[in-house]
């Protein structure tokens, strides 16, 4: 069996599977695009898996990973940080040199 690219972390699994049936779809998943103030964005959404994504059972959700994103996301933690300002969810990966001030992107 392939290892598991991300860890996440029992708030975040909690999270996820409080908002999977309000999206109704089969699958969180995770990728990285070029885009934001750091060069590289994470995208994270409830939809079907894509071709060749990296796909696993996480708890009651299933799990996929874009296929390019896997490089710049291998050894990530996938974390949730409630709270009244900022909530949401929070990577931390090896990879990144920097991130900007907002954290939805990073420099890979």
């Amino acid at each position: 069996m392939q290892s598991r690219p991300i860890e996440i972390t029992q708030r975040a699994r909690e999270e996820i599977q409080r908002l999977a049936p309000a999206h109704g779809a089969s699958h969180l998943r995770i990728a990285v695009t070029r885009g934001g103030c750091a060069g590289w964005e994470y995208q994270i959404e409830f939809t079907a898996a894509h071709p060749g994504d990296m796909e696993w059972q996480e708890g009651d959700i299933r799990v996929a990973v874009d296929c390019a994103s896997l490089d710049r996301l291998a050894g990530s933690i996938l974390d949730y940080q409630g709270g009244l300002s900022g909530a949401g969810f929070r990577f931390r990966n090896p990879h990144a040199r920097g991130t900007c001030g907002c954290g939805t992107s990073f420099e890979a």
